[in-house]
């Protein structure tokens, strides 16, 4: 029994001394940083890739010490097979490209994880404490939602778009044109919470139509007292906003109401 005992000690004490198979420190200049990171906001998830792949065995041998009897240790082999994160990673990506890539020929991965299973047991004929290793590690395959990547770009795309347009001039909304699976009145709406939260007052489009008469009269030598435009305030009469969400596109323009001209126009990809 003692025998038996100081066996299993050694053996516990060699498992922990075993370094972990693969392990990284984890920082932020990790190059697998991206595909660790979750499904983003303009991601939407098709699939699930998992893979095994043998990791190979180390085993320890023991041997009988006649003057003391019992069992001790006498040398140990390692048959590890040593395979990085990019290495496991490849292998997903090839995984997902052929059940996925057809179908979704633009995916990535998004929460990569990889660990590693061991089964060990002891064999009295070889007297042997063998360990067999296996990688285990999972993916999921991401797409960019159209749907979801206009409501994230819009702010970036309105941003870049009013650049030559002064906070607090008026905005009113001309033409919104949606993809089918966008509903036209919720992305109006949208469009009207950024550009009041920018700063910018949003007015009805007649209402602009109602200023720009009345600055063509002023120029005319026509004058009302209780008309809204007021002298020397022509260039803030106000700008109309077109935008259009097509599935791979969102492009906003932006036009001067009194000269017709355009301050802005920019397009923004939503899927590479």
């Amino acid at each position: 029994m003692k025998t038996t005992k100081t066996i299993l000690i050694a053996i516990t004490l060699m498992i922990l001394s075993i370094p972990t198979m693969n392990a990284q420190t984890k920082t932020e200049n990790d190059p697998l940083k991206e595909f660790k990171l979750p499904p983003q906001t303009s991601e939407k998830v098709v699939g699930i890739v998992n893979g095994e792949l043998d990791g190979g065995n180390a085993y320890d041998v023991y041997k009988w010490d006649k003057d003391l009897e019992y069992y001790s240790y006498d040398h140990h082999v390692d048959n590890l097979i040593y395979l990085t994160e990019e290495q496991l990673l490849e292998n997903l990506m090839s995984a997902a490209k052929s059940k996925y890539g057809e179908e979704f020929p633009k995916f990535s991965l998004r929460s990569f994880k990889s660990s590693h299973s061991f089964r060990s047991g002891s064999d009295s004929k070889t007297n042997r404490y063998n360990r067999s290793y296996t990688y285990v590690f999972s993916a999921q395959v991401v797409v960019i939602d159209p749907k979801e990547a206009a409501n994230v770009e819009l702010s970036k795309a309105i941003d870049k778009a009013f650049r030559n347009v002064r906070e607090g001039s008026r905005i009113a909304i001309d033409q919104v044109s949606v993809w089918s699976e966008i509903n036209k009145e919720d992305y109006k709406d949208q469009v009207i919470d950024v550009l009041l939260d920018k700063g910018y007052k949003v007015v009805a489009k007649e209402y602009l139509e109602k200023l720009y008469e009345e600055q063509k009269s002023q120029q005319t030598g026509i004058y009302n007292e209780k008309t809204t435009v007021q002298e020397n305030n022509f260039s803030a009469v106000g700008y109309y906003i077109n935008i259009k969400v097509t599935e791979t596109s969102l492009r906003i323009q932006v036009i001067n109401v009194s000269s017709g001209e355009y301050e802005g126009n920019v397009t923004i990809k939503l899927t590479e």
